[in-house]
């Protein structure tokens, strides 16, 4: 696999938005969008407390994800974690995971993490040791159900 995880740049904005869009709407809803593109945008122009990441997968970037403090509560947060849909099920979103985890993990190792998704992918963070805490049915829209996760810290 000719692929690495970098650093989010302004540049990658565009292809970022791309691979958002083939998730929709199997895995995110339409209205989601915006605030995705709001969060980039936020990402070159504020300084926010997140650590944000791209896939190249030979030269193209097919995906990104993140991690920050969660509201300011020292709990990290995976944030905006996705794969272009044609890249699914191929190891793209393990790579992505681990780098996020690893990296989270050298910089803040007390802190546990913290996400939420859809039914239709907590059962991939599962894999990675997250436990589901909460559903919320209908809550990114109808048939959309959230699902919080916790990976709590290793000692």
């Amino acid at each position: 696999m000719n692929s690495l995880v970098r650093e989010y740049k302004p540049e990658d904005k565009q292809f970022c938005l791309k691979a958002f869009e083939s998730n929709i709407p199997e895995f995110f809803v339409q209205d989601e969008l915006k605030d995705f593109d709001d969060f980039l945008n936020r990402i070159a122009t504020e300084n926010i407390k997140t650590q944000y990441y791209v896939v190249e997968h030979n030269n193209q970037i097919i995906g990104c994800g993140g991690f920050g403090d969660k509201d300011n509560k020292s709990v990290l947060s995976l944030t905006w974690g996705l794969i272009d849909k044609s890249y699914h099920k191929k190891g793209f979103g393990a790579l992505l995971l681990k780098h996020r985890l690893d990296e989270a993990k050298g910089l803040f190792p007390e802190l546990s993490m913290v996400l939420d998704t859809t039914q239709h992918s907590f059962g991939f963070f599962e894999k990675f040791g997250f436990q589901v805490t909460k559903i919320t049915h209908d809550f990114y829209g109808k048939g959309m159900h959230r699902y919080d996760m916790e990976l709590p810290p290793s000692n």
